[in-house]
């Protein structure tokens, strides 16, 4: 299998065997992304997808700013 991600100008492509991913049915998709997280090994990408998911698909919460250094602090909830 050979993934590919192109990028930039009017150029953005992402491809799974030379089809375009907007091209296959999501099933297909969820397929190739489920393959990809099975030999994943490193715990901090694993991380970064599950924000990105949780994010997406959670409910969000702004909590404020800090009064300390002014940072914004937010939650995202989801429950599956």
């Amino acid at each position: 299998m050979k993934i590919e991600s192109v990028t930039g100008c009017i150029c953005d492509s992402l491809t799974v065997d030379d089809v375009e991913t907007v091209d296959m049915d999501k099933e297909a998709v969820k397929d190739v992304i489920k393959k990809l997280i099975d030999r994943e090994d490193d715990l901090g990408t694993l991380q970064s997808i599950l924000i990105d998911l949780v994010e997406t698909q959670g409910e969000f919460e702004d909590l404020g700013q800090c009064e300390e250094c002014g940072d914004y602090i937010t939650r995202y909830t989801l429950e599956i």
